[in-house]
């Protein structure tokens, strides 16, 4: 055989299925070049080369933040290309159990998949780190200005940066090599050509798992009202019960909303609902768990801004303060130590931010894709038996609008019950402004929601457009 059938027939498939591939590789260029930029102003030598730092004041508190950084940004990519590529490996069952029959071994496939894998990782190392060289020209200067810290020129690139991308890019993506065979080796061929043709059966409601979600959810906002900050470990306790909350009353609690309306007889039979709920009883138990992650993605965008906002807009007052109780010498080291610390938490904010952004986005996308792949043959038997194209675009639009507003509700509700620990949080660091606490915040949630709706409203097209609906 052509020692160059498998890399044609890789690169085939991906050109083919491009309408998938482009933003999963557009999301791992963009992720590669954020770690690259965030390696690179953890260890560029160019940035800490005057004792703790550039004019001695301020800078290794800039390091300690991006070294941070770098690390959340590199365990985030990970956990995030395997949520994607599960995706990817979905859609393509089909197709590789096709290949299976007509006579392809499993080494054979498995050699079909390593070579998919590589063309990714490459495609995504390369464009990354030229998108990464670029961003870190102006993400050093977005970081200056913020931290109010003068840094010299910079070189164009970093070997420390580069092989920290090169060794974490590689590691993820062995790791989703290894994940795919493991997937294409535990099947037959036969399920593999049936995998997007099977069943699910409607989950029931699982009012064992609501329940004590909801007491999970109830304790943790009840920490964050009541319990005084003695220490940390309060507000991570309460972190983790919001997120074990929030899985199980999305992944069981919708299902058992859902089987509620459908015990309302009133509600559930008329035809916008009737469809609406079906679709999403059917599904909700699958999709839970992504729109889970939407929702304390969503979270943690809206508590990052609001408060490293709130820190660095509220600098000055704090600055007022210290300089009022200290010696102006000790004040300015101060001021410049508060400045590059908050400025570069607010800058690093703003990047996880527009990363999380993203990657809600595209979870969103991949959730439309493969739920208007499995809806297509049902709409059309709808239209077959009497529904319209507009009863039945009504319905779908009703169950988009519950899918996309569930986790941003949610994440307002989480927002709104962690404010007063947050707020008490800020107050340790000197922060006494609560009208500009809560200022910031209320903008953080009103520039999110415009994005958040912006992009629900791309992804539903893609949906309509599956199905039929849509142009």
């Amino acid at each position: 055989m052509n020692a160059f059938f498998y890399p044609r027939l890789a690169l085939s498939g991906i050109r083919r299925d491009r309408r998938i591939y482009a933003p999963y590789l557009a999301a791992c260029i963009f992720m590669t070049a954020v770690v690259y930029d965030l390696a690179f102003l953890a260890d560029s030598p160019a940035l800490y080369a005057v004792g703790s730092g550039v004019n001695g004041m301020g800078t290794s508190a800039i390091r300690l933040v991006m070294t941070l950084g770098k690390w959340v940004m590199a365990v985030f990519a990970l956990l995030f290309f395997f949520y994607t590529n599960a995706f990817l490996i979905r859609r393509r069952k089909k197709e590789l159990g096709l290949m299976s029959v007509l006579g392809m071994d499993r080494g054979a496939l498995t050699s079909l998949l390593f070579w998919e894998t590589a063309f990714s990782s490459l495609v995504s190392l390369t464009a990354g780190l030229a998108l990464g060289v670029l961003l870190t020209q102006l993400s050093a200067r977005v970081l200056s200005h913020f931290a109010r810290t003068e840094l010299p020129a910079l070189p164009l690139l970093d070997l420390g940066a580069v092989r920290f991308c090169v060794l974490t890019d590689a590691f993820i993506f062995f790791l989703l090599l290894l994940n795919a065979w493991r997937q294409v080796r535990r099947v037959s061929a036969v399920s593999l050509l049936r995998s997007d043709s099977l069943g699910e059966r409607p989950p029931r409601s699982q009012w064992l798992l609501v329940l004590p979600g909801l007491g999970l959810l109830g304790g943790a906002y009840s920490l964050a009202v009541t319990e005084p900050i003695t220490a940390m470990l309060v507000f991570f306790v309460a972190v983790v019960m919001v997120i074990l909350a929030t899985f199980l009353l999305f992944i069981a609690g919708s299902v058992t909303l859902c089987r509620t309306l459908q015990g309302n007889d009133r509600f559930y039979y008329q035809k916008k609902n009737f469809v609406a709920l079906s679709s999403l009883v059917y599904r909700m138990k699958r999709s839970g768990a992504g729109l889970a992650v939407i929702c304390i993605l969503s979270t943690m965008i809206l508590v990052m801004l609001g408060s490293t906002a709130g820190l660095y807009f509220g600098a000055e007052d704090v600055v007022r303060t210290l300089s009022a109780e200290m010696s102006r010498e000790i004040a300015a080291e101060a001021r410049a130590e508060f400045y590059a610390t908050y400025g570069s938490l607010f800058f690093l904010a703003l990047v996880l931010s527009t990363v999380f952004l993203l990657a809600s986005v595209l979870m969103l996308y991949y959730k439309q894709l493969s739920e208007g792949y499995e809806d297509a043959a049902r709409f059309a038997v709808m239209q077959r038996v009497g529904m319209t194209k507009r009863d039945i675009r009504t319905s779908v639009n009703a169950q988009l609008r519950m899918v996309f507003l569930l986790p941003l509700l949610a994440a307002f509700v989480h927002l709104a019950f962690a404010q007063p620990m947050i707020w008490r949080i800020l107050r340790l660091f000197g922060l006494q402004n609560l009208p500009l606490v809560l200022g910031v915040t209320a903008c953080a949630c009103a520039v999110f929601t415009v994005l958040y709706c912006a992009a629900c409203r791309l992804t539903s097209n893609a949906y309509c457009r599956i199905v039929g609906e849509g142009d």
